[in-house]
């Protein structure tokens, strides 16, 4: 184990989610850079559409995820 990182199972994820001219942004970051330090991780600026086609292509959601 490192002293440097937190261990996987203490690691969260937040998305932060904004609109900027009929696209959504969606901004992913984890808690699992050096020292426990916020990073960004991933980011996508889609279409209300494409992320609807995105969402409906997949069938392997839960009950409480709908």
């Amino acid at each position: 184990m490192s002293l440097l990182y937190k261990p996987k199972e203490e690691q969260t994820i937040t998305c932060e989610i904004k609109q900027e001219d009929g696209k959504i942004i969606l901004d992913f970051y984890s808690d699992w850079g050096k020292f426990g330090t916020d990073e960004m991780f991933d980011g996508y600026k889609l279409t209300p559409e494409r992320l609807l086609q995105i969402l409906q292509d997949r069938d392997d959601y839960s009950e409480d995820e709908l």
